[in-house]
């Protein structure tokens, strides 16, 4: 066990935005936010075996702080972790971080990932490990414009690791996603499994990282570690109803307490793997042992499968015995099919610890809050 006896207060700043598309925000400079710093209580943590004693004061820093990644924030600030926040706020509502970004022991940045002057800012001191978020990870046709999409996904990675490597920061855990793999997984889905056929850029993006993550780990000292999620569910700190954003279950949930149909598209048969977000943000946390010995890892995170006509028949079930008329359009055609996702992260302590059929209801629970209060 270890116990630390200060950490900075949280605080922000902005930096001009080469992104058009960015939120611009007020501009506080940088040594005015760092004099703002104040001491922090003491806290008992324990170190899990992740760090050496002497690396808790290098903080860590985590782009993207929207439905992932504030949970992976609330994750590290629980652990005693300092952690260094950036976000655009491209899909993500400021004012729902507000609470997070006002944390003790969060620093927060808005920027754009692809601009080096905000990677600057945040790499200006040690840092510890970089988790990487900040990508516009939404397929549907509407969600950004490619030219933004290509910004985000493919320009700032590269930016990311050059700034990285430039500044000797050795560890970049990224948030991939299963869907590398294809849209039609195989029986067994292993890490060594080969990537598969794409439909949308978003996730053939995905593809460019994990090979360009594995090229300067073997041409730098960065240690790369890529986890690949499934598609996630559950009540995080922030939260989206933007049909754009959501993810499959819980927009099943949103929209069956909305009274609006399901809709299950073709191909809905197909399974897909599912992870709570509290389990991927775990995951992406375990995934810093794999950095340890150096070089690129790719390591499975989704904790079920199975396909979208099941999550839809499983979201109506559990909202008709809550007294709402669900109704489920399935266009797919096909039969089921079982498909097994093997995962190396037990070996680095991850445990899964929740399954779909809570996480459904978890969501009615928050939806049903949500609509009441408003």
């Amino acid at each position: 066990m270890l116990y630390i006896t200060s950490m900075p207060a949280a605080f922000a700043f902005s930096l001009g935005e080469l992104n058009p598309d960015s939120v611009p925000g007020p501009c506080i400079p940088k040594e005015v936010a760092l004099r703002a710093c104040v001491g922090y209580n003491w806290q008992h943590i324990s170190t899990c075996g992740r760090r050496d004693e002497r690396e808790w004061n290098v903080p860590v820093v985590v782009t993207g702080i929207g439905y992932i990644g504030s949970e992976l924030v609330r994750l590290l600030l629980a652990e005693g972790e300092e952690v260094i926040a950036i976000d655009n706020f491209f899909s993500t509502n400021a004012a729902d971080t507000r609470s997070l970004r006002r944390q003790p022991g969060v620093r927060f940045i808005r920027g754009d990932v692809a601009n080096p002057k905000v990677l600057e800012a945040a790499l200006s001191g040690p840092v510890h490990t970089v988790y990487s978020l900040a990508a516009q990870p939404s397929a549907h046709p509407k969600a950004a414009s490619v030219a933004y999409m290509e910004r985000s996904n493919l320009v700032a990675p590269r930016v990311l690791l050059d700034a990285m490597a430039a500044r000797d920061v050795r560890r970049l855990v990224f948030a991939s996603s299963l869907r590398v793999c294809g849209e039609d997984l195989p029986a067994l889905v292993t890490e060594a499994a080969p990537y598969g056929p794409f439909r949308d850029i978003s996730h053939l993006s995905k593809c460019y990282t994990e090979k360009l993550m594995e090229m300067y780990a073997a041409t730098s000292s960065v240690s790369c570690a890529a986890v690949r999620l499934g598609v996630t569910y559950g009540v995080s700190p922030v939260m989206k109803d933007d049909y754009r954003f959501v993810t499959v279950p819980n927009k099943f949930c949103l929209q069956a307490l909305r009274g609006e149909a399901i809709r299950v598209y073709p191909g809905g048969h197909m399974p897909i793997g599912l992870i709570h977000v509290a389990d991927a943000a775990a995951a992406l946390r375990a995934a810093v042992a794999a950095t340890g010995s150096g070089g690129f890892t790719i390591l499975n995170a989704a904790t079920e499968a199975c396909s979208v006509r099941q999550i839809a028949a499983l979201v109506a079930g559990a909202a008709r015995r809550r007294g709402r008329q669900a109704v489920v359009s399935d266009e797919s055609v096909g039969g089921e099919r079982e498909v097994r996702i093997a995962s190396r992260l037990g070996e680095y302590g991850f445990a899964a610890r929740h399954t779909l059929a809570s996480g459904v209801e978890e969501m009615l629970d928050y939806w049903e809050a949500k609509c009441e209060s408003s």
